[in-house]
């Protein structure tokens, strides 16, 4: 049972780039894990298919068994002069190992052993150096210094005897490599040492012949020789004496300026007095002192004429010229002793100076001696080391000459292996079913990006950027047209009448308010169910209380009249061409509140009809009268007649069939309504499978908790079955179980 119905229309699919087709229609974004969980029997099946096939491969393939030797090979080579200077001591050495390991001449010799020769792996091998080339592997540890010989073969017995012939015929070339490089450097060795012994000689009697012709470079006072230690003091006391003499003129100078200007002088006596304390008469002072308080005691009491106070006058001026002799001599004492010490420093500095002078000279030519000295000293430790150097290297090859080859170690053997290392079956299977499984999951992805059809409520509002009013269910194919157009009225207490309940409640506050009175019902293409739906919505309507029209507005291929078995013979077709009355063809009460003008004849020109203005005055007209006109209107696409019939109503109901519809379809259909500006259009998804009420129905009412927990667990069949028994179009339904206080305003 489906709210779907088939008509027969030819369908006219917008080209790429042309007007219907939109930019918009982008590729929807796609959830792995859900497409992942969608197809999850086909993933499961290709993982089946895949270990099945793994398996069958596994029991066919010839197994392999890997056979290694590991191998330690010594870097240290003996050394010719110093540790710097080393053979085969490269950051590759080990890799020119590995390589020397499966290079031509040891696998020539492995090829052409006796012992090899029976081996089953050579049969009907015309190459085997070649061959050998090709299975020999050889690897360096990453962690270690350890190289790694292994083949891969079916035959474990050759593969271990074929890997330990290899690292034998390797040591074999590597030990007559090693004592040949050996005898070589021994005899650079020798020669070498030869030579260092002459040059030796040389240069120690050189030594001897120059300390002999330089005999006072042997005489030294602390690890220093005297001559430049005589030097190194000169210098020093030449560099004391200039600064002494600088401040021995500076202070002669000053000390004469000030001695030249007599205002200065007594600045100058106290310096002297205190340099020249010895030459001062400290009665003679005290004296001129006392007398001269005396005479101002005498003059002041007697006067200047009193023979006492003239007395007193000639003894003070007499003592006074006395005083100032003597301290005029104080100051040319100390003046002059300025004048000979500075006499005394420049004379010293002269005779320095001439020292340093004849000093310099001798010191220059020890100064290049010693040089030379240190030269040939230094030039005969350096020939001793080497020589010691030398010594010690030829003991060394010496003691290695008949040892070389002992600088490879087996660590490991090559063994015969019992356990087959391909194929692993755990992982051949697990590859098979890994591979497998992506295998489904391309396919999966494929199908899904090859599908156009739209298949979510998220996907058909991003899509057509359109609200989505509503979901209706998918119960099987219909029987007769009758019945499920008249489902709400039939089977009030079936999920797919309830879904028209909702679909109504979401028409009158989502997008059919009370100023909404005339709602055009129509579908992009043919087959999409828009003739059920606007029956069913119509019924729903009726039953909520409200007078309600039908209008079949499908002027090609109508149906109404078939779903509530009325009349034809009179309906809109007459009415646009013979304009009649709108009255005269509406057939009332097919149900409680519910009227239905049926098609009538189908006219010749549909669409001039509609387009003429009598049917948009008519449409006008029954606003007026009923509480809502619902126009079952032709699909969008195959012809004109919805988009005029979409331009004259107050809302449109584009219908969608599920698992069916296309985004291109639907885009076009929605471009079209945008077009001749219908306005308050909205989405109603039909025909939704079960399966997919998830993806359809979550929110509308039966996708996600259906009503099977309120008692409307019939899916309707029942009640069609008894309804069609009875052929009663005209017997009043019971009223809705559980008609909503929404529903019902």
């Amino acid at each position: 049972m489906s709210l779907v119905e088939a008509e027969p229309y030819s369908l006219a699919v917008p080209e790429p780039g042309s007007p219907h087709s939109e930019t918009g229609e982008a590729r929807r974004e796609t959830n792995l894990l859900h497409l992942a969980w969608q197809s999850r029997w086909l993933i499961l099946l290709c993982m089946l298919v895949g270990a099945g096939i793994a398996w069958g491969v596994l029991h066919r393939v010839t197994p392999l068994y890997t056979s290694v030797s590991r191998v330690y090979v010594d870097k240290a080579f003996p050394q010719i002069l110093n540790t710097e200077m080393q053979i085969g001591q490269s950051a590759s050495y080990l890799y020119t190992q590995a390589e020397l390991i499966r290079s031509t001449p040891v696998l020539v010799a492995v090829a052409e052993a006796p012992e090899n020769a029976g081996l089953s792996t050579f049969r009907g091998v015309d190459n085997r150096v070649a061959f050998l080339k090709e299975i020999i592997n050889v690897s360096v540890g990453s962690q270690d210094e350890i190289i790694n010989v292994w083949v891969e073969l079916p035959d474990a017995k050759d593969a271990a005897q074929l890997v330990n012939a290899v690292v034998d015929a390797y040591i074999t070339k590597y030990a007559e490599n090693r004592r040949t490089n050996t005898v070589e450097v021994l005899n650079i060795l020798r020669s070498e040492k030869q030579r260092r012994d002459t040059e030796l000689e040389e240069r120690r009697q050189a030594l001897s012949e120059f300390r002999k012709q330089h005999a006072a470079l042997a005489i030294q006072v602390d690890s220093e020789n005297i001559i430049t230690r005589r030097f190194s003091a000169l210098s020093q006391e030449l560099n004391h004496t200039e600064i002494e003499l600088l401040e021995a003129k500076a202070r002669f100078n000053r000390v004469k300026q000030m001695y030249d200007t007599p205002s200065e002088r007594i600045y100058l006596l106290e310096a002297a007095s205190k340099e020249r304390a010895g030459m001062r008469d400290t009665n003679l002072e005290n004296q001129v002192r006392q007398i001269e308080q005396l005479l101002t005691t005498e003059r002041a009491q007697w006067g200047e004429g009193h023979p006492k106070v003239k007395l007193l006058k000639e003894s003070y001026d007499g003592l006074k010229d006395q005083l100032q002799k003597q301290q005029d001599a104080i100051v040319v004492s100390y003046v002059d002793s300025l004048r000979q010490e500075y006499e005394v420093l420049d004379h010293k500095r002269d005779e320095l100076r001439t020292a340093y002078d004849r000093q310099f000279k001798m010191a220059t030519d020890v100064s290049s001696q010693a040089l030379e000295l240190a030269a040939l000293e230094e030039a005969l430790q350096r020939t001793e080391q080497t020589c010691d150097i030398l010594d010690e290297r030829i003991k060394e090859v010496n003691l290695s000459e008949n040892v070389g080859a002992m600088n490879v170690s087996i660590l490991e053997p090559a063994g015969i292996s019992t356990i087959p290392t391909y194929p692993i079956p755990s992982r051949f299977v697990a590859s098979g079913i890994l591979a497998g499984g992506l295998i489904g999951f391309g396919l999966a992805w494929l199908r899904d990006l090859l599908d156009h059809r739209l298949k979510s409520v998220e996907e058909i509002a991003s899509v057509l950027q359109l609200p989505v009013l509503g979901a209706l269910p998918y119960f099987g194919d219909a029987q007769e047209k009758s019945q499920m157009g008249r489902l709400v009225a039939l089977t009030p207490r079936s999920i797919a009448a309830e879904a028209v309940r909702t679909l109504r409640t979401a028409l009158h506050f989502g997008l059919a308010g009370r100023d909404v009175k005339c709602i055009v019902v129509t579908s992009p293409s043919p087959g999409d169910g828009k003739s059920t739906v606007a029956s069913n919505l119509a019924i729903a309507m009726a039953q909520a209380d409200q007078r309600v029209l039908l209008i079949d507005a499908d002027l090609r291929k109508p149906t109404q009249h078939l779903i509530f078995e009325v009349s034809a013979n009179r309906g809109l077709g007459s009415v646009l061409t013979d304009r009649r009355p709108v009255e005269e063809a509406i057939v009332p009460s097919v149900l409680d509140s519910l009227d239905v003008l049926p098609c009538g004849p189908l006219p010749a020109n549909p669409v001039e009809l509609l387009n003429n203005g009598f049917f948009a005055d008519m449409l006008n007209k029954l606003r007026e009268r009923y509480d809502r006109v619902i126009i079952d209107s032709p699909p969008v696409m195959p012809v004109a007649d919805a988009r005029v019939i979409a331009a004259l109503g107050d809302a449109t109901v584009l219908v969608l069939r599920a698992d069916r519809t296309t985004r291109r379809i639907g885009l076009a259909a929605r471009n079209e309504l945008w077009r001749v500006r219908a306005t308050r259009i909205g989405v109603v998804v039909n025909g939704v499978p079960q399966r997919r009420q998830s993806h359809y129905g979550s929110g509308y009412g039966y996708g996600e908790y259906g009503y099977t927990t309120y008692g409307y667990g019939d899916d309707g069949s029942n009640e069609i079955a008894r309804s069609s028994k009875k052929k009663s179009l005209h017997a009043k339904q019971p009223p809705e179980a559980l008609t909503s206080a929404v529903d019902s305003a």
